[in-house]
Formats: C-alpha cells, sequence, structure tokens
C-alpha cells in the first residue's frame, strides 16, 4: 500500500512540472532593452540624480510631470549619446507624486516619485518637583 502512494505522488509531482515547464508556442518573444534607467536621491538633499545607458539608434526623452499630468522638464538625450546624467533638483516643488517618464520609440519607462517633507516638532517637557 504504501509503494502504492509512493509511486502515485511521484506520478502526480512529475506530471505537475511537465505541466508548469510547458510553454505557450505562440506567445511573442521579449524584446531585448535598448536603454536601462537609474535614479537615486543624493544624500541630504532634494536632488535627483538619473542615469541613462542606451543603444546609439534613437533620440531619447526624459520628462517630469507632477500628479495632474503637468510636464515640468523635457530633455531630449540625442541619438549619438550612449549615455546620460541628469540632476533634478526637487526642493522647490510642493509634496505629491511625480513621474519621471523615459521614452525612446515605441519603449517607455515610468518610474514614480514620491515628496514628502517632514515638518520638525518640539518637544515640550515639564518636571514637576513636589
Amino acid at each position: 500500500m504504501k509503494t502504492l502512494v509512493k509511486t502515485f505522488a511521484i506520478t502526480a509531482l512529475s506530471a505537475m512540472s511537465f505541466i508548469s515547464n510547458a510553454g505557450d508556442k505562440n506567445a511573442e518573444p521579449t524584446k531585448a532593452k535598448t536603454f536601462e534607467v537609474g535614479m537615486f536621491q543624493s544624500i541630504n538633499s532634494l536632488k535627483m540624480n538619473v542615469m541613462i545607458e542606451k543603444t546609439a539608434d534613437k533620440d531619447l526623452l526624459v520628462v517630469l510631470k507632477d500628479e495632474k499630468g503637468e510636464v515640468l522638464s523635457r530633455e531630449h538625450v540625442r541619438k549619438g549619446e550612449k549615455s546620460y546624467h541628469g540632476k533634478y533638483d526637487m526642493s522647490q516643488l510642493e509634496d505629491g507624486k511625480y513621474t519621471f517618464e523615459f521614452t525612446k520609440g515605441t519603449e517607455k519607462i515610468v518610474k514614480e516619485v514620491n515628496l514628502v517633507t517632514t515638518k520638525p516638532t518640539t518637544i515640550n517637557r515639564q518636571i514637576a518637583l513636589q
């Protein structure tokens, strides 16, 4: 009886792994990205550093938008440039969500930035002696 259960379990696991590895033969192959984007905030500031590595075949557009979709900044990275480094000073912007859109032909990468300013709080302590 134990041998039958073990055999059944092994058969079931083999069938499940075969089914999970079966792929859709009609699926479109994924295209290789022609550019990569990296972003980080400068230490102790509200400056956003944007770095782009790309192939030199097309222009790339960098757009910064606010929550309403209004364009705050627009820059072109020319076709011949393979890399780009930009600094965006966000200290004059109000708190909220902002999006960086990177577009090259039909490819588009969207990165979201939440700008939140913490306000300092004052602590009042009192000591009462009796």
